[in-house]
This record gives C-alpha cells, structure tokens and sequence, in this order.
C-alpha cells in the first residue's frame, strides 16, 4: 500500500517536471504575445452629471486634480471616430463643467486635441466653450479661427472669428491675408480688396517682401473681378490692372498682361500615410 502511494507520489512529480520543462522549451523558442491595451481603453471617465451631486462644493478642487492626471497621462494616439467619446476629450468637458472659467483647459485642451490627437470634433467643441467665456481673448480666438480653417475647413465658422481677430492692434498680417481670402471665397471680393489695401497702405516699405505678397494679393483680385466684367460683357468694366496696364484680347478673350492666380481659399489634398479618408491642406 505505501510503495503504491510512493509510485503515485513519484508519477505526480515526474509529470509535473516534464510539463515545467516543455513550459520552458516552447517559452525559448517561442515569442511571447504583447497585450497592448489603449489608453482609450484604459482611461476611466466619470460622466458629469454625477459632478453636480457628489462634487461637495470642491468643484474647483476636482477640476485641478482631474486637469493635472490628464496632462500626466496624455497620450499622442489620433482619434478619428467623431463621436465625442475620446477619453481626453471627456476630461476636459468635465473640467469645463466643474470650472467654467478655466481658461488653460480652453487655450491648451483645445489645442491638444486639435493638433496632437487630431480629434476634430473634441477640439470643436471645446473652443466653442471657450470662446462664450473667454469672447475677446486674442490667443484663444486666433487658435479657435486655425483650428476651424486650416483643421476643419470651416470657413463660415472661422470667417466671424477672423473678422474679430483683426481688430485686435497685435493682428498679423497673416490674419488680414486669411480673411480676405475667405472674404473672397464668399463673393465679397471688394470687402477682400480692401482689407489687402489697407495692410498695404500701413506698409513703410512697398518693396519688402510682404507688401510685393499683398500687392500681388491685390492685383489677383482686381484682375479676376475686372476680367470677369469684360469677358461677360459687362457696363463701366475697368479696362487696365493694378499696374495700370490695358487688358489685352486674346482669342476673343480678355486677359491680363502678366500671370496671376485666383485670390481664395485653395485646397489641397494629400492622401493619408497608411489609409483612410484624404485630409484637407489648407494654404494661405
């Protein structure tokens, strides 16, 4: 009876070597799996209407420590399914809804998840947030008008930003450029002139090479529009460019003595590096 235990004993023992040791074969000679989980996937979000009973008046207090774990914890993964569900989009709204007027959650979250996560959908509704708190702060609207022209290809959304964006005294030339071009691209071609001529007239030097820009800028315009004019047969047509220079006819066409090139918003596209759908490119 006991050598029969001691043999069962030692069938368990040997059986259980043979397993460690075909464990420790197939682990050499095999590469192990890698389980990558998201940070998407891993991120616990609180949805914010639990905020509005439990926060125990330490609103301010919740924001700033949600506000610092996300910074710690960013990530630089593209979000493309536009459904407002991206984690680090869910933080910054619920930020927004515990502290209204924390301004770097607007400046940085919007531009965070603009740029790096590429999170269109996010950013957009966090700039809108912003900008109803923060109206006339020069770097959020200037960030918000990028973010809705060159990003999203929102030109009716960034048009008002623009216009208020050239008010500001620090307004670029870059500014003026990009609303008159969406002027432009509105049919407000006269309006575009004049914001071009205006920034040129403030030019010191009309030889640098930013007035050279808006001058042909200008030239582009007034030659489109006059063309037009004479070629539809139009009344009190302008018969000579910017330059002074007579349209000539060509072919029973009217056109101008030097090249130019439409004045709006030109679109590129440039396929995506792996796959999916093309993204707009933007040129001023």
């Amino acid at each position: 009876m006991r050598l029969s235990k001691y043999f069962s004993t030692s069938v368990y023992i040997l059986i259980a070597g043979l397993a460690l040791s075909g464990a420790r074969v197939i682990s050499r000679n095999h590469e192990k799996p890698l389980l990558f989980i998201t940070k998407q996937q891993s991120s616990l979000n609180v949805q914010t209407n639990f905020w509005q009973f439990f926060s125990l008046g330490q609103k301010r207090l919740i924001s700033s420590v949600i506000w610092i774990s996300t910074i710690l914890e960013s990530d630089h993964e593209h979000y493309k399914a536009h459904d407002l569900n991206s984690w680090m989009f869910l933080r910054f709204n619920t930020i927004s809804f515990l502290e209204p007027k924390f301004y770097e959650n607007y400046a940085f979250g919007g531009m965070y998840l603009s740029i790096i996560k590429d999170d269109l959908s996010g950013a957009s509704v966090i700039y809108n947030k912003g900008l109803a708190q923060y109206p006339d702060d020069f770097s959020l609207l200037r960030d918000a008008g990028f973010h809705y022209y060159f990003e999203v290809g929102d030109f009716e959304k960034s048009l008002p930003i623009y216009k208020k964006l050239t008010k500001f005294k620090n307004s670029s030339q870059v500014i003026t450029s990009t609303l008159a071009r969406l002027e432009a691209n509105q049919g407000n071609k006269e309006d575009a002139f004049n914001l071009l001529k205006s920034r040129y007239d403030e030019a010191s030097n009309k030889n640098s090479i930013v007035a050279k820009k808006i001058f042909l800028q200008m030239y582009s315009i007034k030659a489109e529009t006059d063309l037009d004019c004479l070629n539809a047969q139009g009344k009190n047509c302008s018969k000579s460019d910017l330059n002074g220079n007579l349209y000539i006819l060509v072919e029973g066409k009217f056109c101008a003595v030097r090249d130019w090139k439409p004045f709006h918003v030109r679109i590129k596209k440039k396929p995506a590096e792996n796959s999916g759908p093309d993204k707009k490119i933007i040129k001023l």
